[in-house]
Formats: C-alpha cells, sequence, structure tokens
C-alpha cells in the first residue's frame, strides 16, 4: 500500500489534471455557443462561474452586477473579458484552469517516487507553455488556441500515465481522483444548463443549438448520437449522462470505475459505502419525469455524496487516525471429520440456529489448457459461497496449480468473497478446485401482499438502507437490458390486481414453457435479446430474461451464481443443471426480503440449491475469469462440479 502522502498527491494530481481539462472543454463550447446563437440571444458569461463553483469569489473580486446574477443566464452585465480572465488564468482564482494544471504539476513532483518522470515532466512542460501564451487569451481567436493547448496536454498527460504507468495503488488513486472530478464536473453542467436538458414547453428555435453546446461541452454529442441516433426523447439526454455506464463522462460510468478501483484497495468498507450511496442517487429516479428544478435537487445530493467518497477517502488512506490492517474475510471455522466424511453437526457450536437444513459437499474444478505454453496468467475467481440468513458455509478451500506467485482475496462491492492469484512462470495447464462445505435451510415464503403496483410505489418511497441498497438492481446492466420485448413479455405475467409473488411465478412458469433448455446454443456473450427470439438457451440466460422482465416492470432483481444438488430425491426427476454451475433470479419485496426463484426448473430456491454470489448479471460474478501473457493462443477449458448432500441437519 502507498504512503499516505504520495497517496493523496497521485490523487490530487488526477483531480486538477480532469479539472483542467474538463473547465477547458466547457470555456471553448461556451464561447463557441455565442458565435452559433444572434445577437440578442447571448447566454451570457455567467454561467462559466456557476459551473466551475466560483461565483462568490467573482463577485467579492469585481462586485455586484446590479440587479442581475451571473448565474441567472442572461448576463448582460458581465463582462466577457473578466469573466475569462478569471476562470481561465487569475493569479487570485486558485480554481482557474491555469491554477489546476500548477497544482496537477505539484501534485505530481511530490508523487515522482511513483509517477513516470516523464509524466512530471510534460505536466511541468504544459504549465510552463501556457504561463508564457496566457496573454493570448485577450482576443476570441487567441482563446481558443489556448484552451485547445489546455485539452491537448491534459490528453497527452493522460495518455503518458496510460502507457507508463504501472497499475497499482498509484495508479488506482489517480483513475479515483479523475473518476470523482468528472462525475462532480457532469453533474455541475447538468444543474447549470438545467433548463436546455430538459425539455419544456415554449421552448424557442435556439433550443437545439444550446442542447447540442451543453453535450459538446462533456464531449458527449457524438457519443450520446451513436448511443441514440434518432431524435431524442425528453429523458434521453439525462438518462445518458447520468446512467450510461459505456460512457466515460456520465455520471453512473464514473463511479462504477471508482468502485471497481476501490475494491481493489485494502480497508475499503467505509469507501465502499459512501460510493454506493452515491450511486443510487443517479440509480434511483426516473430521470424523464424530472423537473429543472428536480434536477438541481437531484445534483444537490450527488454532490454531497461525492463529498461523503472524498471525506472516506481522507480518513481512511490520507489522513487515518491510526494505522489501519487490510481486512480479512470472515474466518469459517475447520470441518471437524466424524466417521470419514460426516460432520459433527453439534460440536462445532453453529448449527443450533439453523433448523432442518442440509449439508453439502460441493467441489468445482475448473482446468485450462494452453497451446502454446503461457509466462503467467492472471485470474479471479467467485468460489467461496456466501454466509446468508438461509445458509452457512463451514468450510472452503482453494486448491490451484501451479502454485501461484501472489494470491488475495477480498469482499466485492456486492458482498461476495473474490479470489484473486497470479500463476508466473511458463505452464501449459492451470487447475483450480474448490472445495466447500456449506449448510442449507428451506427459504421461507413470502406472504402475498398487496397488488404489484402498490409493491412498486413502496419500493421508490422506501428509504430504509435494505430497500436503498435493493434499487441498485433495477436499472439495465452491462449483461441484461430493459424494456421494449421484454417488458411486453412481462406484462402478460403482470396482470390487473396480481400480487408481485403471483406474477413471479406465473413469470418463471411461462419461461419453463416457452423456452428450451439447449446447452449448444448460447454462449456467455450471446445477446439477451437474440435468447428471446430464439426462444432457447440455459440457465444464465434464463435467470437473465427474468431480471430483464422484472427490472422492465420497475422492481429490483438480481442475478445469484450457485449451485443445485447432483442427486434428486428419490422419485424425483433430475434437476435441470446438476454437475454444472447454476444460475437463478433473486427478486426483492419490500419488507420482507429477497425471494429466490429458478426458472430453469419452474421452482422456488429451496434448500437444494447453494448460493456462491450474487450481482446485477452474469459479467459480476462469473465463477472464474482471467488472462493470460506469453502465448495461449488455443485454450481448451474443462469444468466438472460434484455437488453432495453429507447429511440431513436438524435441531
Amino acid at each position: 500500500m502507498l504512503l499516505a502522502r504520495m497517496a493523496e498527491a497521485v490523487y490530487w494530481a488526477g483531480r486538477y489534471l480532469e479539472r483542467a481539462e474538463d473547465m477547458a472543454r466547457v470555456v471553448k463550447v461556451h464561447g463557441d455557443a455565442h458565435v452559433d446563437l444572434p445577437v440578442g440571444e447571448d447566454v451570457g458569461w455567467g454561467p462559466l462561474l456557476a459551473i466551475a463553483g466560483v461565483e462568490q469569489q467573482f463577485l467579492d473580486r469585481y462586485g455586484i452586477f446590479g440587479t442581475g446574477s451571473p448565474t441567472s443566464g442572461g448576463g448582460s452585465q458581465v463582462v466577457e473579458d473578466q469573466v475569462v480572465e478569471f476562470v481561465l488564468h487569475d493569479r487570485d482564482n486558485l480554481a482557474s484552469v491555469l491554477a489546476s494544471v500548477s497544482a496537477a504539476r505539484d501534485n505530481f513532483r511530490t508523487a515522482r517516487p511513483v509517477v513516470p518522470g516523464e509524466v512530471w515532466e510534460s505536466c511541468n512542460d504544459l504549465f510552463l507553455d501556457l504561463t508564457e501564451h496566457r496573454h493570448e487569451v485577450a482576443t476570441r481567436d487567441g482563446r481558443v488556441r489556448w484552451l485547445r493547448r489546455v485539452i491537448s496536454g491534459c490528453q497527452h498527460l493522460n495518455g503518458a500515465l496510460w502507457g507508463t504507468m504501472r497499475r497499482d495503488d498509484a495508479m488506482a488513486f489517480v483513475r479515483i481522483g479523475q473518476g470523482l472530478e468528472r462525475a462532480d464536473l457532469t453533474g455541475r453542467v447538468l444543474a447549470v444548463r438545467a433548463e436546455t436538458v430538459v425539455p419544456f414547453a415554449g421552448g424557442d428555435t435556439y433550443d437545439e443549438v444550446r442542447w447540442m453546446a451543453t453535450l459538446r461541452s462533456l464531449a458527449a454529442y457524438q457519443p450520446f448520437r451513436r448511443a441514440m441516433p434518432l431524435r431524442h426523447d425528453d429523458g434521453s439526454t439525462l438518462r445518458f449522462l447520468l446512467q450510461d455506464d459505456r460512457f466515460p463522462r456520465a455520471v453512473a460510468a464514473c463511479l462504477e470505475e471508482v468502485l471497481d478501483l476501490v475494491t481493489h484497495l485494502p480497508n475499503n468498507g467505509e469507501v465502499v459505502d459512501a460510493l454506493s450511496g452515491a450511486a443510487l442517487v443517479v440509480a434511483d429516479p426516473s430521470v424523464a419525469g424530472l423537473t429543472p428544478e428536480r434536477l438541481r435537487a437531484l445534483v444537490g445530493r450527488l454532490q454531497l455524496g461525492l463529498a461523503a467518497v472524498h471525506d472516506s477517502l481522507e480518513t481512511t488512506y490520507f489522513r487515518p487516525a491510526r494505522p489501519a490492517p487490510a481486512p480479512r474475510p470472515e474466518p469459517v471455522e475447520p470441518r471437524i471429520l466424524v466417521s470419514g466424511s460426516t460432520l459433527d453437526l453439534r460440536a462445532s457450536g453453529r448449527i443450533e440456529a439453523m433448523a432442518h437444513g442440509r449439508i453439502y459437499q460441493v467441489r468445482h474444478r475448473t482446468s485450462y489448457e494452453y497451446d502454446p505454453p503461457v509466462a503467467q496468467s492472471i485470474n479471479s475467481a467467485h468460489l467461496r459461497p456466501r454466509n446468508t440468513d438461509r445458509q452457512q458455509c463451514l468450510s472452503h478451500v482453494l486448491e490451484i496449480n501451479p502454485t501461484p506467485a501472489s494470491a488475495t482475496e477480498y469482499l466485492d462491492v456486492f458482498g461476495n468473497y473474490v479470489s484473486t492469484f497470479q500463476v508466473s512462470g511458463r505452464h501449459d495447464r492451470l487447475s483450480v478446485i474448490s472445495t466447500s462445505e456449506i449448510q442449507v435451510i428451506p427459504a421461507g415464503s413470502p406472504p402475498a401482499g398487496p397488488a404489484w403496483p402498490t409493491v412498486r410505489s413502496l419500493l421508490e418511497m422506501d428509504r430504509q438502507l435494505a430497500a436503498r441498497d435493493a434499487r441498485r438492481y433495477r436499472s439495465a446492466s452491462r449483461l441484461v437490458p430493459t424494456g421494449g420485448a421484454l417488458e411486453d413479455y412481462a406484462r402478460e405475467s403482470f396482470r390487473p390486481g396480481a400480487c408481485l409473488p403471483e406474477a413471479l411465478l406465473d413469470l418463471i412458469g411461462r419461461i419453463y414453457r416457452d423456452f428450451a433448455y439447449d446447452p449448444g446454443f448460447t454462449s456467455v456473450t450471446t445477446p439477451l435479446l437474440e435468447v428471446f427470439s430464439a426462444r432457447r438457451g440455459v440457465c444464465q440466460d434464463f435467470a437473465h430474461l427474468v431480471i430483464g422482465c422484472v427490472r422492465s416492470m420497475g422492481f429490483a432483481a438480481r442475478y445469484v451464481s450457485g449451485y443445485i444438488e447432483t442427486l434428486p430425491p428419490a422419485g424425483k426427476p433430475r434437476l435441470v443443471g446438476a454437475d454444472a454451475s447454476h444460475a437463478w433470479v433473486s427478486v426483492y419485496l419490500p419488507g420482507w426480503g429477497w425471494f429466490d426463484l429458478d426458472p430453469t426448473n419452474d421452482q422456488v430456491v429451496s434448500e437444494s440449491h447453494v448460493t456462491t454470489a450474487w450481482g446485477r448479471d452474469y459479467w459480476d460474478v462469473s465463477p472464474l475469469r482471467g488472462t493470460v501473457e506469453g502465448g495461449g493462443q488455443t485454450q481448451r477449458l474443462d469444468v466438472a462440479v460434484d455437488v453432495v448432500r453429507l447429511v440431513e441437519a436438524t435441531v
């Protein structure tokens, strides 16, 4: 782990570098908009002060502008030269673009032991060049050239960081700083331009020009057109800038990247909690219905959430009260063997609280063969079962051959155990064997409850921690789209007056009847809508299908990875998916909890199911995923799973 001083320096270097580039782009596009709009339609220069957050400093410096306000949009009394100079290079404005480049340079200098030398040198050259040509901003043409220097210089620095810096904790803190700064700037632009991005009745001829300028100020116009090529609807702009997880300047994408980086840092619990709270702000609302006032309120909550993230980073990594060791995964007790393979249930003192359950041994073997041999492989695995309210992991052993050079275990943002390991040295085979013993009890039956529209309203209004956590599973994810054909299919089950459990059971029954189990038809990369059209797939596809349908109706649904019992009870048919990892879906019922259903077998999840991990879709919880270097053009994968019931547990 980095020294606190180094971690803080690279974090702030990332933030200042991002701030300089983003504000330069905002000022440049704002100036271009003045050229595009006719005389009399000028939007003023005051909004730049609001986006930069320096209105009060400017007023203190230049005084009150009559009855107007620099953020009112008219800006007729705001002098362009004063605003531009103040935002770009005023020596007394510590938030100016030039001051941000200077601060990035100072922090890179402090962090020189962990940052490539050429990065600091490039940042120093950029600062000197911008200082030498600062007089150019006095004219509009010169200002454009100066701003282009800022943008290209910052992008050059980012390229140098990405191309030469080791992917370690120092790089992680640079990117964390950049991600938080981007999310904050996007929110500020949306708040100031709320009337532009939220369509309203009575708009004028030049609304389209202002709308395009807002997107261009966030480098989002072309990506938006690619993602939504048809004419945008009332909520499409906000959905893209707040919730798109593939555009790197959208708030959701920034927070998701920061979450991914933080989960690899030690002692991350407080930061992950703060990030989850910030992410819920943009994941929760229906942006299509936001008014300008509600959008500004939402951005206000987002900025509070980002401030909480910063504070947690500061107290955890930059100024900790005392040295904090890396968190250790929850320990599990060792096995106590009696008569060869049967656990002494009462000797451990852990079974009394779990009645009428079963004990399983799960052995999951994965092997890769590489041709030609590889120089090294880096892997992450979701193979250790979770502890939940219906199961308890009694023991877990992970055997890796060849012996890894390094191995760690941590909790991801969803609370799953993740094992990461690196195998170095030339090898043509990798074997990973996970052996676990788990006690499982039956799940309770949920109450019928009110009609499903009422339950959906309860989910939207509930501010309890469990409901807030559940709402992160309401939006479309990497592998699971929502709306369209999935919503139409779901509505046949969500009939008027039906309670939510009734609708869910009807939905998985229809999928069981309408879709064929066909292991050879799909792969991990097969799009869900292709599965839906072909009416065939495997357990992973059916889980994704239910999740897409349920989320399309406004409910929270998560993907669950695990296993089901290999040997069926006497006289019962063998369950589909045995002898392999299995997948099902869990839907949140406000006031009750998570309701697990297995659409592949058309049943409620029982004590025959063992839970390993859960997330938004398969991508979050794949059992084993990794990369290889120096070979492995051809790979052969073999997976085998055995689920054996050791004993029927009773009190």
